[in-house]
This record gives C-alpha cells, structure tokens and sequence, in this order.
C-alpha cells in the first residue's frame, strides 16, 4: 500500500504527540512530519510533497487562515484540514472559503474523530483529481478532435458545444449554447429534419449515423453524420443527449461525382446498347432476311436442280432463319423496342412472357398504381433493366421453377418486388466475394438501383428461394 504523507502544524508538542499516536493507531503506512509553525512547513512543502496537512488555527508567526491564504498563493493543490482549540463559526466558513477540506474543534472525542476524518478528506480529494483528470482528458480530446461534440437539454437546446463548431459552421460555442439544434437547419428542410430528429430522441434510446444538413453562418450548406446517446437524471426522467457531429460533406460530395459519372456510364450505354440494336435490326437481320429469301427462291422456275442441291439449299435456309431470330433477339435484348412503343409495363409483361416460354420458370407478374406518364426515361429503363437482370439471375443461379414480380405505386416509392422458389444463397457470403459471378449480378443491380437514388434489400437462405425488395422514389417529370 502506498505511503501517506501527512504534514502536522502544532505548535504544542503534547498535543502533536496525541494526535500522532491516533494516527499511527488507526491508520498504516503514514509518514508524518511535524512543524511547530506554519512559514517553516511552507519552507519544507516542495521537498515533503505531502498529501495531507493538518494544521492549527492559533500559532505563533502565522495563524491557520494566513497559512491557507499562502498555499494557495503558491497554487499548491494539497488538502488541509484546520484544528482549534474553540469553535468559531466565523473562522470556519473563512477556512472553507479558503479552500480548507475540513474543520475539527479540539473537543473531547477530537482524537477518536481525526483519523477517519484524515480518511474521508483524502478519499474525496483523490475522487476529485480523478475528476479533474477525466474532465482534462475530455476537454483535451474536444478541444483536438475534427469533429463537433456536443450536449443539449431535453428541449434540444445547447448546453455544451467544443470550440471546433467555429471551424465547421462558423459559430462560437458561446453562440450555439442555448440554441435549439433545429436552428441551424436550413428552412426548407428545418420542419422534416426537426420532426425526423424528434423522432429519434423521443425513443430515448442511442442513435447512429443521422444524417443532416446543416447551415453554416456564411449560408452554405454543410453535411453532418449524428450520434448521440442520452441521459437521465436520479428519478430516470430524460435530461438531454450527448453526441457528435462528423462533417462528412466532402465524402458525400466524393459519393455524388461518382455517383454522377456512373449515371453518365450508364446513359452511355443505353445509348450505345441503342445504337447496336438498330445496327442488329436494321441492318444485320434485313441482310439476312434478304439472303433467307434468296435461298428460298433461288431454284424458282429452275428444274435441273438436283434433290440432294435442293436439300442443302433449305437446310442453309433453316440456318439463316435461325441466325436472323438470334440477333432480333439480341437487338430486343440490347434495347427492347416496346418501351418507346408499348410502354414499361407491357414492355415487362411481354418479357416476362416470352422468358417462361423459353425458360422451365414461370413468371407471375402483375403491376398496380405505376402511372407512366411520371416516370422519366431513365426510370423506365432502369426499372425494366432491374427486372430484366433479376431474371437472367433467376435462370442462371436458381433452378427455380417459378418466380413472381410485382411493380406497384406506394407514395413517394416505386416499389419492385421479385421472389423464386429457387435453391437460394448466402447472400452475405455472396456480396462478400467480388469475382463470383453470381454476385457480380447482384451488384449491377445495386449499382442500377443506386442511379435512381433508390434503396435495395436481399434476402435469402438456402434451399428456401431469395426475395429482392427495391424502392425507388418516383420521379415526377418525364425526360426523353
């Protein structure tokens, strides 16, 4: 156990030795050291470094009160506690405001009191440098820390705010305790992210990654990622929340210009996929239709001809015709014709016909709600390129022999569901490994829903089929 040091100021050398038997009686490993008088000990303090002082309010040279009025010029942090021989109630509060830890009259039962008193005094001073030091380490991590910390009451006022709020939105701590944290929502959004965040407090349970934009005081927008956790006061009523703020505006900024140029990529596709369906159709099967023809009239009002010839000539034309419905079928592929002319939806119902009749899976699919006249271009094939890799997944991966989609309206989302009876997958372990080819199929999907800003769930287990929930929000104007 470690060594207390504990300095005695007495100038009574009876007295001193009392107090020093209780001591050494009640509580071990103490060193004491003892001072008639207290300039002496002032002299001895930087050598001793003791944890403790006891020191009598009447002595020659300095009395009690100046001794704790020179300890604290010197800013020395040690306890002391103040003995007299006669209550005084006016030298009492003069000492503790002082910084005294403790006051004992030299009563009848002083020296049973002393040692537990010595006890109690070190105790709480030890809880309270372990405060200071919890409160120096906080306060340096929050004064370092690039991100904003905070604390507000249950009104959602702040309470605390470290100085690097100045840095992300321009205020002072000083300006920001006593807001409200809706206050510095920009006022188009200030009454959906209010009730948003409201929301979430009311659970008064911790929360993480809340997004929100906030308005810097020079009138730019500025994107925050917020967690927090609340607190309660004795009788468990809420007293507010402690959290953080992560500036995230620059990722979000990152995640846009990608999501930006990968819109681009796949426009650019489109328009290529376009370009080669027309290629296909227009050019490449017409070629062939007219070489199929040729064929097929090529012995017309000709009879020398043998049957053998004639024979091959069909079975070239068999070939031909079997070409020319493979590359119509790429062109539909590559850019199904029925979406300019039919519509999305019976673009997809026609699709999903012509794969259960190829395919050993029957399609069930059935929309309801979608108003087409609302979806832009991009939408549209996005929707019928979801559906359309869905599909090919099904007949790659599944060995299912029946799969249903549903495409229905449920404000603000379009909300695309597709189910197999399939033998199913780990899906964790799928999106986990980026060469599977399976997965690879998964991820286009992502990448797709991701371009209409829209949000993807995929569930599955083995032997018990897989289930891929989209929504996407709606657009509202039509871009062709």
């Amino acid at each position: 156990m470690e060594t207390l040091r504990l300095v005695i100021i007495e100038d009574e050398e009876a007295h001193f030795s009392l107090m020093k038997r209780s001591i050494a009686n009640n509580l071990p490993n103490v060193s004491v050291y003892h001072f008639p008088e207290a300039g002496a000990c002032l002299e001895k303090l930087d050598e001793i470094m003791p944890d403790i002082i006891i020191s009598d309010y009447l002595m020659p040279g300095m009395n009690g009160i100046e001794f704790l009025e020179a300890l604290n010029r010197s800013n020395k942090q040690i306890p002391v506690i103040i003995t007299t021989g006669q209550g005084d109630e006016d030298i009492a509060v003069q000492a503790m405001k002082l910084g005294a830890w403790d006051y004992l009259v030299k009563s009848a039962d002083f020296f049973t009191l002393l040692p537990s008193v010595i006890k109690k005094v070190v105790r709480e001073f030890k809880l309270k440098e372990s405060l200071l030091k919890s409160e120096r380490r906080f306060q340096d991590l929050a004064e370092r820390t690039p991100n904003w910390i905070w604390e507000m009451d249950a009104q959602g006022r702040y309470t605390y705010s470290n100085p690097v709020v100045q840095y992300i939105l321009g205020y002072r701590p000083d300006e920001v305790i006593g807001r409200h944290f809706y206050d510095f929502f920009f006022e188009k959004e200030r009454e959906a992210l209010r009730h948003n965040a409201s929301q979430v407090m009311a659970k008064r349970r911790p929360f993480s990654a809340f997004e929100n934009r906030l308005m810097h005081r020079d009138g730019y927008e500025v994107i925050m990622e917020t967690s927090g956790v609340p607190f309660f006061d004795k009788t468990g009523n809420l007293s507010g929340y402690r959290g953080i703020d992560r500036d995230i505006s620059e990722r979000k900024r990152a995640e846009e210009r990608v999501r930006s140029l990968s819109q681009q990529l796949m426009r650019t596709q489109e328009i290529e996929r376009q370009r080669l369906s027309a290629d296909l159709h227009d050019h490449l099967a017409q070629e062939l239709s007219t070489l199929k023809i040729s064929l097929d009239t090529l012995f017309d009002n000709r009879q020398e001809a043998s049957v053998e010839t004639r024979q091959v000539v069909s079975d070239l034309s068999k070939i031909v015709h079997g070409i020319i419905m493979n590359v119509r079928e790429m062109a539909y592929g590559l850019r199904p014709v029925g979406l300019n002319h039919l519509g999305l939806i019976q673009t997809i119902a026609q699709y999903c016909e012509d794969f259960s009749t190829k395919n050993a899976t029957k399609v069930d699919f059935f929309s309801a709600g979608v108003d087409e006249s609302k979806l832009d271009i991009d939408t549209k094939i996005m929707l019928f390129r979801l559906v359309q890799e869905g599909l090919n997944n099904i007949k790659k991966h599944a060995c299912a022999d029946s799969a249903v989609i549903r495409l229905v309206k449920s404000f603000p989302d379009i909300i695309l569901r597709m189910e197999d009876n399939g033998k199913g997958f780990d899906v964790k372990k799928q999106l986990a490994d980026i060469f599977d080819e399976k997965q690879m199929g998964l991820r286009i999907m992502e990448e797709r829903v991701g371009f209409l800003n829209g949000k993807i769930k995929i569930e599955s287990r083995l032997m018990q089929g897989a289930k891929i929930l989209i929504k996407i929000p709606c657009m509202e104007k039509e871009i062709e």
